[in-house]
């Protein structure tokens, strides 16, 4: 494995930015920047058209290699752009990362005909390996990869990681363009929920990696490991300063641990000069565990919406998930973030291990109570997939659904992801558990509209007609423009007026669904 372009910039390809800011990409960049190194971000076209364009694109760059990391269902537009590189005579490797590669890592090097894989956290080893493209170095010298040689692979062993997320490096926030990942409020206009607003400008704050929990279908990828609160504050300060943010998004699996980090986290907003809304995630049994007092005080910090898994409304497929809650700390917990005036938002999944519809039942009727009991909650469903690296991955092995990991990356579908049946564990038919899936979005969606009243809906119902009409016009008229300043000019009056428009449609249903 080698480079012709020793003195070549190191690419990192990130997919287009939607709803949170990609810190895995970030912090493998800015290690690269804190050690002097000429690396770059590129984000992939949407449209796999453009595919070959970019392809030569990244060669023209003549960089000293490129590498792509996500999570699973990057695996196949990365697998077809690594084709075209292959076809436009790249002389650089290509190296892969992430979720989509740890678990299963020489199948991913193979499919997506990449020249390597990093296993695990890649701060450290693909910067070593960086290191080693630069001095000649034989890449087996590096610890925590999987090296293609031919049509057979080399394990170089486990690699190193940051063990203390305090010796993180900054994130090059200016290597991502911020209008992508800022205007959060504004990705959720054609959606009918309270929680965030037209806008909203959010900065997402990293404060965690792993989980001390053992879902049945989650990757569990290291131990739980925190940065330091006050790091995490002085840094979000700082942030929503510089970009005139005025919400905060905590992104991470659980950033609300335990109570202690909740009261932490809330003294700690306390001191900061301006206000600031925000958002948190975090666990029923925890939530059980923080008295109503925490709650009030996160609420008057600017506690906005609490993000939490309720999965199913049967405590049999509860505790085989190993979720350790009961349905009893869900509507317990539900009222109270009601009564605090905290916007919950949650999810239920369908098709678990032995499900049942009698098990699927009791999903909604939960879900109908809860909805019943605050309109302004938001749920999202999904369908139970097995990614590698879960329980419910070897479970689909052991029950014969799978044979190879070939058969997991035929039978996955990237367009649809967790909305798809891949491989049934159920008790129910394949059509039973999509039927149960679209009856849950259904209810939730009559509920919803039950509870919040016509004028709502009608506020709503405008709200996305403005938000076409707009996507239209720059779609057919300004994207042929020319990029000149009179022509901005031109469109200033227009784009002031769009987003007026939105603001008071944004604020009529706030006031009509009662939170501000």
């Amino acid at each position: 494995m080698e480079s012709r372009h020793t003195s070549g910039p190191v690419i990192v390809v990130a997919k287009e930015i939607s709803y949170a800011f990609p810190f895995g990409i970030g912090y493998l960049v800015g290690y690269l920047k804190e050690r002097g190194e000429d690396v770059r971000v590129l984000f992939r076209p949407e449209d796999s058209s453009r595919y070959r364009d970019f392809a030569r694109q990244l060669i023209a760059a003549k960089p000293l290699l490129v590498g792509f990391g996500s999570l699973y269902p990057d695996l196949y537009p990365v697998r077809d752009i690594i084709r075209l590189l292959d076809e436009e005579k790249r002389d650089f490797p290509v190296v892969v990362g992430g979720q989509m590669v740890t678990p299963t890592p020489e199948f991913a090097v193979e499919v997506t005909g990449a020249d390597a894989g990093v296993l695990g956290e890649g701060e450290i080893i693909f910067h070593e390996l960086v290191t080693a493209l630069r001095e000649g170095r034989d890449a087996t010298s590096v610890k925590g990869l999987v090296l293609r040689v031919g049509s057979k692979f080399y394990n170089t062993g486990p690699g190193e990681y940051l063990r203390d997320l305090s010796a993180l490096p900054p994130v090059p926030y200016e290597l991502f363009p911020v209008e992508k990942w800022i205007n959060v409020g504004r990705q959720y206009v054609g959606m009918a929920q309270p929680h965030w607003r037209y806008n909203d400008r959010v900065i997402s704050v990293h404060g965690g990696r792993g989980c001390p929990f053992q879902c049945n279908f989650c990757y569990h990828h290291s131990k739980a490991r925190y940065r330091p609160l006050p790091q995490m504050m002085e840094e979000a300060e700082r942030l929503l300063h510089d970009y005139g943010a005025n919400m905060l998004y905590f992104g991470d699996d659980l950033v609300l641990a335990n109570p202690k980090r909740a009261r932490e986290l809330t003294a700690l907003l306390r001191q900061f000069r301006k206000p600031v809304e925000y958002s948190v995630s975090s666990r029923f049994d925890i939530l059980s565990r923080m008295d109503d007092a925490l709650l009030q005080e996160m609420r008057a910090t600017g506690c906005r919406i609490m993000g939490l898994g309720i999965e199913s409304g049967s405590q049999r497929i509860l505790d085989l998930m190993h979720k350790k809650i009961t349905v009893e700390e869900i509507v317990t917990g539900l009222r109270r973030l009601k009564a605090a005036g905290i916007l919950p938002t949650v999810s239920i999944m369908v098709g678990q291990y032995t499900e049942t519809d009698a098990d699927v039942q009791m999903s909604m009727d939960l879900m109908v109570q809860s909805v019943r009991e605050n309109k302004n909650i938001e749920y999202a469903f999904t369908i139970a997939t097995g990614f590698p690296g879960t329980e419910l991955y070897d479970l689909a092995f052991q029950r014969g659904l799978l044979s190879s990991h070939r058969d997991f990356f035929d039978l996955f579908d990237p367009t649809r992801q967790i909305c798809n049946l891949t491989c049934n564990l159920s008790a129910m038919t394949d059509d039973e558990v999509l039927s149960w899936h679209q009856s849950l979005q259904r209810a939730f969606k009559e509920e919803k509209a039950k509870a919040t009243g016509k004028g709502v809906a009608r506020v709503e119902s405008a709200r996305r007609f403005t938000a076409r009409v707009d996507s239209a016009f720059r779609r057919r008229i300004v994207r042929r423009l020319p990029a000149r300043p009179i022509v901005s000019a031109l469109l200033k009056p227009y784009e002031i007026g769009y987003d007026a428009t939105q603001t008071i449609l944004d604020h009529t249903r706030l006031r009509m669904l009662e939170v501000i």
